[in-house]
């Protein structure tokens, strides 16, 4: 097994009880919370495999996959475990050898940039495969550089996902990648300083108690959009569209005017950033990452977890993982990256990596060996059965700008929930 922080050459070449919250004005019966991202897609089956390929010991085979550093053997958490399993692997199947090349995970020089880079300038240097996240899929299957996993892995493999990971993995309709673990964010509550935790918006402000929510997170908004039915095509509900912005930003203007919302967190942008204030104790309530709180749960004794409080007190989370792709239309090559990803995703081996890593896997039978508390994995899977699919990260610029915009200038007083809505649509839409 090789690891390396490899550079490719392409570098040579480029308080009272709070009045009701606005409705938003309904448009069309059919619009619902989840977005629009996926096809009627094909069940996956192995029923019509592709010809067999054998692998020969006797050509050598250097199996390329692209990793962030927490997916490659040497990370801090579970890299042991990872090194461990790629030396199995390569013990079972002569001749291959796995060549781990660490990338960063996003931006200018991430590894879905350098993809794309490589498939327009060099793609005979593009990797077998990698590990993406799933709001970056859809650049790769534009490009259509996914292979079909249908007749690679058995269709188990895709039923053990979790519901938002089964819609993960149908890329285009397609099952062209296979997710390993996700991540959600959720409410955590001092259980000594809060009984019960609040499950609706109304319930947060039934009282003074401080609640630490990254109200400039892309991510912290575009949950209670999609929940309230926000559509991702303003365009075709505008009247909608701007009612469910409207009602977002009256909720978040009410916590800080009633002093329920932190005033470190107002200006935060990730939930990453919110849970040093749990930690520190400087808030009971906390929206929060789900592996922040695994990494760090054997330091808070008192900490629960529980949904994020949401309009109508729905049970939901917004819900992105990490999944593992096959590049390479190369027979022999696929053939390789198809028997190391079955190996990675063994239930048994998922369960025991994720563990260690402090993360959640995407397989329902992984997730039920990976030792977690019984509370905290009963409350897990519950949001992980009914998390709605984070939409691309490319489907959500267009708002990132104009709800940052709006936020602010709602929780400084610059503008009403309404005016600041109306703003914000104008923006998107032009």
């Amino acid at each position: 097994m090789l690891v390396s922080a490899g550079m490719v050459l392409l570098l040579a070449a480029c308080g009272a009880p709070a009045p009701p919250f606005p409705s938003p004005v309904l448009a069309t019966p059919d619009v619902v919370a989840t977005p629009p991202v996926l096809n009627e897609p094909a069940f996956p089956t192995r029923t019509l495999p592709t010809p067999a390929v054998e692998l020969d010991a006797a050509q050598p085979l250097t199996l390329m996959l692209w990793v962030p550093e927490e997916f490659a053997p040497g990370a801090e958490r579970g890299g042991d475990i990872l090194e461990a399993r790629a030396a199995a692997f390569e013990a079972a199947h002569s001749g291959v050898t796995v060549n781990y090349v660490l990338k960063a995970p996003y931006g200018k020089g991430g590894i879905v940039d350098w993809l794309m880079q490589l498939q327009e300038l060099m793609p005979e240097r593009l990797p077998d495969a990698a590990i993406v996240d799933s709001r970056e899929l859809d650049q790769l299957e534009k490009l259509g550089l996914l292979q079909p996993l249908n007749h690679d892995l058995p269709s188990g493999a895709f039923w053990d996902l979790f519901a938002p990971a089964q819609l993960i993995a149908r890329q285009g309709g397609v099952w062209s990648n296979q997710p390993l673990v996700l991540d959600v964010e959720h409410l955590l509550y001092d259980t000594k300083r809060v009984p019960t935790p609040p499950a609706t918006w109304q319930a947060v402000l039934a009282d003074r108690t401080e609640f630490a929510f990254a109200a400039d997170s892309t991510d912290t908004f575009l949950l209670h959009y999609l929940e309230n039915g926000g559509s991702l095509s303003p365009a075709e509900h505008p009247a909608l569209d701007s009612g469910v912005m409207q009602a977002v930003l009256d909720y978040y203007q009410r916590t800080r005017a009633n002093g329920n919302l932190n005033e470190a967190a107002a200006m935060m942008k990730s939930a990453r950033e919110v849970f040093p204030l749990f930690l520190g104790g400087q808030a009971p309530l906390a929206q929060v990452r789900a592996r922040d709180y695994l990494s760090e749960r054997t330091r808070m004794p008192n900490a629960a977890a529980a949904p994020i409080p949401t309009r109508d007190g729905r049970a939901t989370t917004l819900a992105s993982g990490w999944s593992y792709v096959i590049l390479t239309s190369n027979p022999a090559r696929r053939r390789a990256a198809a028997d190391y990803l079955e190996w990675l995703n063994d239930a048994e081996f998922l369960a025991q990596w994720t563990q260690a890593a402090r993360l959640a896997p995407a397989r329902k039978s992984a997730f039920a060996q990976a030792g977690m508390a019984p509370e905290y994995a009963d409350a897990l899977s519950k949001l992980l059965e009914n998390a709605i699919v984070a939409p691309s990260f490319s489907a959500q610029a267009p708002y990132a700008s104009a709800w940052h915009t709006a936020v602010q200038a709602v929780l400084n007083g610059q503008l009403s929930p309404e005016d600041a809505a109306f703003r914000a649509l104008q923006t998107i839409t032009q």
